[in-house]
């Protein structure tokens, strides 16, 4: 009983408050925003409260699970987490249904989860173990092929059963945010640029006609003026909210159900009708508040696979909070991805809740390091043991020294550092081998 009120205790005073915190504002004022869009509609906004609720505790609980594991502990098996999260993407061939002209849906009696949107999580978990296996031959050919499969994978089972490509793109910013905390050269970006616009004329010839218009109606309204229509009446919502907005259940385009998705996509339209500029900039601020911590977790995390989790997470909020947000502004295509935190929706909820979890988590490892008085970061061994002879050893024992402050239940550690084995110069291996003759000649 003693261990298990010890265990609480160290949870709440490691605990990041400021995410929390953060967090729950935005949910809360979300669901203001939920109950706004609703209002109207032949439903009410009963039934969507609750769900939203719900989720919102749902996810609560996985956060504080989550925070509590220490995920390091599980990257042995991250090729089996890839392997779960490309067969939980196939399963839309199988059991998904179709909403909003994509079938990226499963449906669970009234309960609907989209696996693109856990899946996320899974990606983050297995490309930062899987960057953190080549961390010292990132920029090697070999080990990009490797990363550009792992991710084309994903990308692929995302797209195959759903053809939804908006879900999938989120996956492909994650990775370079990844890539380029890691360290990879920045002549790797230059090509992959490169190559990417060599690419576009194929690419185009893979996207359907309605993925063509969202693009296209961003230049010419009149190629598309259904899909136009929808970033139009968003324009006109927040246009007319002005600085202070019309007021809470006041907007017209919003009271009318003019506005379209106004309850998911569009949730920032609401804002900007009834709450007008100041209602907007709070949302920015928050989220971008949120993001930025999330990257100074990251920044502080206690090893590589730690921080690139952060960093693959704070990429995931960044994409979603600025195309959503574009979306409604039209200067960006309508993609189907909501609004993190604000947006109605269960499995994005309890996504987003479990995203943060993975970062308090490591936050709290950092900070429970800071009070047992051992270093803010430590060099996780190489997952191969077997590759021991190929490599030189560094023990570290600055933890040892006499100014450190362990209690008497705390025991020093001793930190491990694994280098691949510099290649010797065919100079080094000459000289070493005419000392070697001159100790023989001198023996004789």
């Amino acid at each position: 009983m003693h261990h298990i009120k010890e265990r609480i205790k160290r949870y709440f005073q490691t605990m990041d408050y400021f995410l929390l915190i953060l967090a729950l504002a935005c949910s809360a004022f979300g669901l203001v925003l939920i109950f706004s869009a609703t209002h109207a509609m032949d439903e009410g906004s009963a039934r969507y409260m609750v769900i939203q609720s719900l989720a919102i505790l749902l996810g609560l609980a996985g956060f504080v699970i989550v925070s509590s594991i220490d995920l390091e502990r599980f990257t042995p098996l991250w090729r089996i987490v890839f392997i779960v999260n490309v067969i939980f993407q196939l399963s839309l061939i199988f059991f998904g249904y179709e909403n909003g002209g994509n079938k990226s849906w499963l449906r669970f009696g009234g309960i609907g989860i989209q696996p693109a949107e856990i899946g996320k999580l899974l990606f983050i978990f297995t490309f930062a173990k899987h960057i953190n296996l080549l961390r010292y031959r990132l920029n090697r050919v070999q080990s990009l092929v490797q990363l550009g499969i792992h991710l084309l994978i994903v990308m692929l089972a995302i797209i195959l059963p759903s053809h939804d490509v908006g879900m999938s793109l989120p996956y492909v910013f994650i990775a370079i945010l990844m890539l380029f905390a890691a360290g990879l050269s920045l002549k790797w970006f230059a090509g992959g640029a490169i190559l990417a616009c060599a690419a576009v004329p194929i690419l185009w010839q893979v996207l359907s006609d309605i993925q063509k218009n969202r693009i296209l109606v961003l230049f010419d309204p009149t190629i598309s003026p259904d899909t136009y229509w929808q970033q139009q009446q968003s324009r006109i919502a927040i246009g007319s909210g002005k600085l202070f907005g019309t007021g809470f259940l006041r907007g017209s385009q919003t009271q009318s159900n003019m506005l379209p998705e106004k309850q998911t996509d569009f949730i920032f339209g609401v804002a900007g009708e009834e709450f007008g500029l100041i209602g907007c900039m709070l949302i920015v601020l928050a989220l971008m508040a949120l993001i930025i911590r999330v990257f100074y977790v990251a920044f502080h995390a206690p090893s590589q696979f730690s921080s690139l989790l952060c960093i693959g997470i704070g990429s995931m909020l960044m994409f979603q909070t600025f195309e959503n947000i574009f979306m409604c502004l039209g200067i960006g295509p309508v993609m189907g991805l909501t609004l993190p935190f604000f947006s109605y929706g269960g499995s994005s909820i309890a996504t987003m809740y479990l995203a943060l979890g993975m970062v308090v988590g490591v936050s709290k490892r950092s900070k429970q390091r800071r009070i047992e008085g051992l270093p803010a970061s430590e060099t996780i061994a190489m997952e191969d043991m077997a590759a021991a002879d190929k490599v030189r050893i560094r023990v570290s024992t600055k933890s040892l020294t006499a100014h450190t402050p362990f209690s008497s239940k705390q025991k020093p550690k001793i930190t491990i550092e694994w280098f691949p084995r510099r290649k010797k110069t065919a100079t080094e291996k000459t000289g070493r081998r005419k000392n070697d003759t001159s100790d023989q000649d001198k023996n004789e």
